[in-house]
């Protein structure tokens, strides 16, 4: 690495560019050693392949739940690393030259008017009674997994709503009945196959709804979106409501750190 550093040194960049040049090679290197057992034997960037970019990748997204733009940018910053090894003939690898950057999402990729105008969704019987009643469950700070879980009708009974919301609940419930009836059941989703082994609906059923909708309004709506985009407003408010409160003081430390980066880098205004 010292030859690295005084090649830094020759582009003219600020210390805190500079800096962050070494603290991703630090990092990366870090996790060889914990993670590539030839590398951590050799200490040698000889021992370093595309495989390992990639698994550095997923770590990056999935257990640091780091923000796209954050990890294209030690993506970039661990490039340049081995564009100087590759050019200087210290590896016959550039194992990042085929690792593709994530996309780092805009404002308009989230389905905030299903939110801001909820009234209008929730009333709109083009769309699956299951889409909306999940975007309603969600705008109330709980996630798809919940919605779907056995026993959630107990706490979704205890929920205040609005007129709007108690109108479209009065038309789910003259859909639902029935079907919890059929299954003896007071569960909110419910498989309408009457030859199904649970009668829980299961989460391709509802999947399979959320995309024909997604396609009808030209909006993402699939459940990670949707839950992603009640955070992100929750988040943008300068006096949130009690329910936003709620749903902020849900998240862990980590997801609440990648939530704001996103809110951040997305420009996210309501």
């Amino acid at each position: 690495m010292p030859g690295f550093n005084a090649y830094l040194r020759t582009r003219r960049i600020s210390k805190r560019a500079h800096d962050e040049y070494l603290n991703s090679l630090h990092d990366f290197f870090d996790y060889l050693i914990e993670h590539n057992n030839q590398f951590k034997a050799s200490l040698n960037v000889t021992d370093i392949h595309d495989g390992d970019i990639v698994s550095y990748k997923q770590y990056l997204e999935h257990e640091l739940s780091y923000s796209p733009s954050t990890i294209n940018k030690i993506l970039s910053n661990l490039n340049v690393y081995f564009a100087y090894l590759f050019s200087n003939k210290k590896t016959k690898e550039f194992p990042t030259l085929n690792i593709k950057s994530l996309t780092v999402e805009k404002q308009s990729d989230f389905p905030t008017r299903v939110f801001t105008d909820l009234p209008k969704y929730l009333n709109d019987v083009h769309l699956h009674i299951y889409t909306r009643l999940l975007i309603l469950i969600i705008s109330k700070g709980f996630n798809y997994q919940e919605a779907l879980s056995s026993g959630f009708y107990q706490t979704f009974d205890q929920l205040a709503f609005n007129s709007d919301e108690k109108a479209f609940l009065s038309e789910y419930r003259e859909f639902i009945e029935p079907w919890q009836s059929f299954w003896g059941t007071k569960n909110l989703f419910l498989s309408r196959n009457k030859g199904a082994q649970s009668p829980l609906l299961s989460v391709s059923a509802l999947y399979r709804s959320l995309k024909a909708d997604s396609e009808q309004l030209n909006l993402d709506l699939s459940a990670k979106k949707l839950s992603t985009t009640i955070v992100l407003i929750a988040l943008s408010q300068k006096r949130p409501n009690q329910e936003q409160l709620q749903l902020i003081d849900k998240l862990d430390a980590n997801s609440l750190l990648y939530y704001r980066r996103l809110l951040r880098e997305t420009d996210f205004k309501i």
